[in-house]
């Protein structure tokens, strides 16, 4: 990786931020929500408590299941924002979702911004692969990346149908013409050649299985094992990697939420504990953000669950990250204070976030440039900064 890298881990389906940190002894949460669907402050199953949080007296801690989180944030290494997300909020995952890949706000804006913010950023990077999507089609954050690199697995090689007679056919074509297509064939072949080349054999030429770096084991961060064993062998391979996406899937909870967002959760801090270590350990500094489209309700469903809400809790996790303490204002619980008396209410624009992210890995110019922040997410301008990063 050359220089600090960059991690987008977004948590598909709008991820409860009131249960995966919640403010325990806060009067308006406890009436609000059912034990199960709260991180219960006392017990065998009490959430870990956070110091230096955005308000003491609400007793904010950490699901009971997130318990390599909570090392990471006591070591300094975790930060955690919460009331984030989109002010001009939606209920529709899908918009959400597109409005914060393209840096948006305006639903209106999403057919005339056909680039994402991350592919705004790297377009012009001359690196062999300088963007990875861990899914089976890039995300929309990475629209506009030249040679940007999607493929949801690596473990068992990316050749082709009969091998390098396809590829020398397809390459042989694709010099015949200089149409859009061609020249992405062109571009998708290097891209395979190169990771062909860099990755690890064995004698035969087969594959090897990827070996993380330091204590890091994948085997316990269920569906996420896959996609970050594939980020983590290309980043390893020295390739100009600068950002990566990774899905999560599995936060729309609206029944049986308990159950669920505890497996979630439990993948979910095993994983990021498993790369940061991994990453760390390889000497491959990585700055990871992990971001959802919207929150949920306050209060619960008849279903067990929550619906659609608001605002959303985001985590940073990284070497340059000023961790150990949560960021934002907290606005509250009580009816008058929640948006349209129903969500928490959004207080910091999740584009302060990355924005203060692409300084930190120097993707973004110096503090002193708005003009860069208003080309990279249209019509804003980056407000007083939260300090997330030393």
């Amino acid at each position: 990786v050359a220089g600090t890298a960059q991690l987008e881990l977004g948590l598909r389906g709008g991820a409860d931020g009131l249960q995966l940190v919640g403010p325990s002894a806060d009067a308006d949460y406890i009436a609000a929500r059912p034990p199960e669907l709260r991180v219960p402050d006392t017990g065998a199953s009490a959430g870990f408590l956070l110091d230096h949080s955005l308000q003491a007296a609400a007793g904010f801690r950490l699901h009971p299941n997130a318990a390599a989180l909570a090392e990471l944030y006591h070591g300094r290494q975790l930060a955690i924002v919460h009331a984030a997300g989109i002010r001009d909020g939606t209920r529709s995952h899908f918009v959400a979702q597109d409005l914060i890949e393209r840096g948006l706000t305006d639903e209106k804006r999403i057919t005339t911004t056909p680039t994402g913010w991350l592919g705004r950023t790297l377009t012009e990077r001359p690196e062999a692969i300088p963007g990875f999507s861990a899914t089976g089609m890039p995300v929309a954050a990475l629209r506009g990346v030249n040679r940007a690199f999607s493929s949801p697995d690596l473990a068992s090689g990316l050749g082709v149908p009969w091998g390098s007679q396809t590829t020398n056919l397809l390459r042989t074509l694709s010099m015949t013409g200089n149409s859009a297509a061609h020249r992405a064939s062109l571009v998708t072949l290097d891209l395979l050649d190169t990771v062909e080349q860099r990755i690890a054999k064995d004698a035969s030429g087969k594959w090897l299985p990827y070996t993380p770096a330091g204590k890091a084991r994948y085997d316990t961060v269920g569906d996420l094992a896959r996609p970050l064993t594939a980020l983590a062998r290309l980043a390893r391979m020295d390739v100009g990697l600068r950002v990566a996406c990774v899905e999560h899937g599995g936060w729309d909870t609206h029944e049986g939420q308990s159950g669920r967002l505890a497996n979630q959760v439990r993948q979910l801090s095993a994983g990021l504990a498993a790369f940061h270590e991994d990453m760390s350990a390889a000497g491959h500094p990585t700055i990871i953000v992990v971001m959802t489209e919207f929150g949920r309700r306050l209060r619960a469903n008849k279903s067990g669950g929550t619906d659609h809400g608001h605002g959303a809790c985001w985590l940073l996790l990284g070497p340059t990250v000023r961790g150990g303490r949560m960021y934002g204002e907290w606005p509250g619980l009580s009816t008058p204070a929640l948006d349209q008396g129903v969500d928490l209410a959004v207080t910091t624009d999740y584009r302060q976030i990355l924005t203060e992210a692409l300084r930190a890995t120097q993707l973004l110019a110096s503090r002193a440039s708005p003009a860069s922040e208003s080309a990279l997410f249209p019509g804003w301008q980056a407000g007083k900064p939260l300090g997330l990063f030393i």
